[in-house]
């Protein structure tokens, strides 16, 4: 039995270790991993630059305001240049950034569900509240995209948009979303209704089929409870010996 537990040991223990340094070494951070997610993080800023002019002054401004963290990391070495740097990085996503860098995404989930809520309604009710959420849906992403192409001059002002937009568009998917609750729980019902009747049915005609006998394979009516060949019982119950002769 040791030896069976020694060898057990031997074979899992290199696994082991290897899975936790795998994991705790992914997880540690380096200065060459979030030097990477700088020069990521600008590409997606430029890039948020060309997508929404109207806040480009805003997005350089957020810029602005983390590069000089970055250069610092320069002068800094190990643990304290990667703080540094991490300081860069959430510097330059905080707040509306983030948010803008979201929107597209938030919408695009808002005018799936806003077809998909109308489509599947299924009676008058759930029908016309799909239409009340839909139509609000639609105006809630035409003011996005009115807001959007404005733009805010800084930081702070983008800060005030993003939060305005953000909140009318999950406010629109909230709507929307209790709509589709209402649908999906008609549907489960209407699912459950239909899998209670059909074994309603199913029981219904085992309750009045003929029986065949486990013992000597004689067909019996549903309503008798011996077998007419061998005298077994309808639930198994083996056949009396002198019924058998």
């Amino acid at each position: 039995m040791l030896a069976s537990v020694t060898a057990v040991r031997t074979v899992l223990l290199p696994f082991l270790l290897l899975t936790l340094f795998a994991f705790f070494g992914g997880c540690k951070q380096t200065v060459e991993s979030q030097t990477a997610a700088w020069k990521s993080n600008v590409k997606k800023v430029e890039s948020l630059q060309a997508k929404y002019p109207g806040f480009k002054p805003a997005l350089q401004a957020r810029i602005d305001e983390a590069t000089p963290i970055h250069e610092a990391a320069g002068s800094l070495d190990g643990d304290a240049a990667i703080d540094k740097l991490k300081s860069a990085n959430s510097t330059l996503m905080k707040g509306f950034v983030g948010e803008l860098d979201k929107v597209e995404a938030v919408s695009k989930k808002l005018r799936e569900a806003r077809v998909e809520v109308t489509a599947k309604a299924s009676d008058a009710s759930i029908r016309e509240g799909a239409k009340v959420a839909a139509a609000d849906a639609e105006k809630a992403l035409s003011r996005a995209e009115e807001v959007l192409k404005k733009g805010a001059k800084n930081p702070n002002d983008a800060d005030a948009v993003l939060k305005k937009v953000l909140g009318d568009l999950e406010t629109a998917q909230r709507a929307i979303d209790k709509v589709s609750g209402v649908q999906s729980d008609k549907d489960d019902k209407a699912k459950a209704d239909k899998d209670d009747k059909a074994k309603a049915d199913k029981d219904a005609k085992e309750a009045v089929a003929d029986w065949k006998c486990q013992y000597c394979g004689n067909m019996n009516k549903h309503d008798h409870t011996e077998c007419g060949g061998c005298g077994a019982g309808k639930s198994g119950k083996k056949p009396d010996a002198a019924a058998k002769k």
